[in-house]
């Protein structure tokens, strides 16, 4: 028998809200409390064991449903935190607009400054251009998206024109390595084992409220 079978038709719908951002205040907000009151209603519903079970079964229905497990969420995010940016966009030293041209004087104040010349991205720095010394050129280079190792897919989200040039958008690395950090239980502040009391009781947190906000309420919407 489903244990959210005993909740009242408004803790469901908190639970049912609850799971789709993890966001305790909204969540309550979305299932019809008052918007005054949200955060403490949240964190008196978090305390009540009939929520927290529901909440996670729902969770473990949803994995079922989508048949996603645990370790194959970790991975994508594993890989994602050791994807390189420079498979996206690099910057290059590429041949410089004399490095494959006339030979030039570096005394010729004609050359000074003169930017006439494009550089070549196809090709390598000449080390014996007198111009560069060798050092090329710095150039742009944004990668074809469409031709992306797996990892480099799941940082990139996207592109767009601005009034600078192409902007590259991609997921964060280090917030990728964050959920496995806290996946991994490398974090004190995630799973509290022990309660305030010393107890060994978990302490489910629920994202958006906290003791502070808690006052001693019912289950009215006012």
């Amino acid at each position: 028998m489903s244990k959210a079978k005993t909740l009242t038709p408004m803790m469901q719908m908190f639970v049912d809200e609850y799971i789709i951002d993890f966001n305790g205040q909204e969540a309550a907000i979305r299932a019809g409390y008052s918007p005054k009151r949200a955060a403490q209603q949240a964190y008196r519903l978090a305390q009540d064991t009939r929520i927290t079970d529901a909440i996670d079964e729902a969770i473990a229905n949803r994995r079922k449903r989508m048949h996603i497990t645990q370790d194959q969420v970790l991975i994508k995010w594993w890989e994602i935190a050791n994807a390189d940016y420079n498979e996206l966009s690099s910057v290059r030293r590429v041949a410089c607009g004399y490095c494959y041209g006339d030979t030039i004087s570096l005394d010729d104040d004609d050359n000074d400054n003169d930017d006439s010349r494009d550089i070549d991205p196809t090709r390598d720095p000449n080390p014996d251009c007198q111009m560069c010394r060798g050092e090329g050129s710095p150039h742009v280079h944004i990668a074809d998206t469409t031709k992306l190792s797996p990892a480099a897919k799941l940082l990139y989200q996207g592109a767009k024109e601005t009034k600078f040039g192409i902007e590259i958008q991609t997921a964060d690395r280090m917030k990728a390595l964050e959920n496995v950090a806290r996946h991994l239980g490398m974090f004190k502040d995630t799973v509290n084992h022990v309660s305030e009391d010393g107890s060994m009781k978990p302490v489910f947190n629920i994202v958006g409220v906290s003791p502070d906000d808690h006052s001693a309420s019912g289950d009215s919407t006012e």
